[in-house]
């Protein structure tokens, strides 16, 4: 896909096709001028679907290599309508795969002004977020930045949710995920860095990080929340599930109390590069370097498209300290 018209197009026709589709997106930005939702998916089928960005194409061939770069492919909302909205019908099974873009500029009532992903209640696909930016999104309502709801497997991974702002909570990321069994553990949240998000002007809201509820267990590992107006994590878990948190760097948490809590800390500067221009990499001296768990799942690249572990052990968030010490401690300079 090359334009905005065709991708809308390849929604439209992956809801219907009694196929599983992946749509591969070229670099650019791609905005629409009408509709409340930009670019919109529909299903009632249980075929997956996946969007990725970032395809470079060589004509006659089109989208012959990916580029590692969410930044290189935008979906903006042209700050008039929510962004993308994939959705499953009840009882279907497809599963749902957003990866390698930036998603900006939503403005919508309904949750997720950014990206809304998963379907109604009784919707059992498993859902995978990884490797987006989501920024600056704003909901007049709820979560400005990404909503998700299942019943299947939520993956939320190595994700940057930057400015996104809301009337109410949940401005970065409001997730609800049930299970059958709430002893299962079917919510897993990533290597993500949450920044910045906050109420709009004159608004009183809560929890302007992320908010968790359902009735699935869920765990938290390697994400970093700093600057968030009004709290970073509210845990609304019921009927049983219970959320563990491993290795976050975390201020403020409301809500239902952590199962489990490991190696967390909660530092309000956790010394990026250079906040105020949006590079988040921690510095060498920052409490993230080298701070987080290789437990769980991880990807083999951070959100810049370098290696995942540069030392010895994973860094907390999205992005990974590209310096390097040498093992006697002495910095390298060039």
């Amino acid at each position: 896909m090359n334009t905005s018209t065709q991708l809308r197009q390849a929604l439209m026709t992956a809801g219907s096709n009694n196929q599983a589709d992946t749509i591969k997106i070229e670099t650019g930005t791609y905005t629409v001028d009408s509709g409340a939702v930009a670019f919109a998916y529909s299903t009632a089928q249980n075929f997956t679907l996946i969007v990725s960005g970032g395809y470079v194409s060589n004509p006659p061939l089109m989208c012959v290599r990916q580029l590692d770069d969410p930044a290189a492919t935008v979906l903006s909302g042209s700050d008039a309508r929510q962004v993308m909205h994939l959705s499953g019908s009840p009882g279907t099974i497809g599963g749902q795969s957003v990866s390698n873009l930036t998603i900006q500029d939503g403005l919508s009532s309904q949750t997720g002004a950014g990206l809304s992903v998963g379907g109604g209640g009784g919707f059992t696909g498993n859902v995978l977020v990884y490797r987006v930016i989501v920024a600056r999104n704003v909901g007049t309502q709820f979560g400005g930045g990404l909503a998700v709801y299942s019943e299947g497997i939520v993956n939320i991974r190595n994700n940057l949710f930057l400015l996104n702002r809301c009337s109410m909570s949940n401005c970065a990321v409001s997730a609800t995920v049930n299970a059958t069994s709430p002893a299962t553990t079917r919510a897993f949240f990533g290597n993500n860095t949450i920044v910045g998000n906050q109420c709009t002007s004159g608004s009183s809201c809560s929890a302007t990080g992320a908010r968790f509820g359902g009735s699935a267990s869920a765990v938290f590992y390697n994400n970093v929340f700093a600057a968030n107006s009004n709290g970073d994590l509210d845990l609304f878990s019921f009927s049983g599930g219970v959320v563990d948190l491993y290795y976050n760097n975390l201020v403020s948490i409301t809500g239902t109390a952590p199962s489990a809590s490991v190696g967390n800390i909660a530092f309000a500067n956790p010394q990026f590069v250079d906040l105020l221009n949006d590079d988040f990499r921690p510095t060498l001296g920052s409490p993230l370097r080298n701070a987080g768990t290789d437990q769980f799942v991880l990807e083999t690249i951070d959100l810049a498209g370098e290696p995942r572990i540069n030392e010895s052990r994973v860094d907390i968030g999205a992005y990974e300290n590209s310096d390097r010490i040498f093992a006697d401690a002495f910095d390298l300079f060039e």
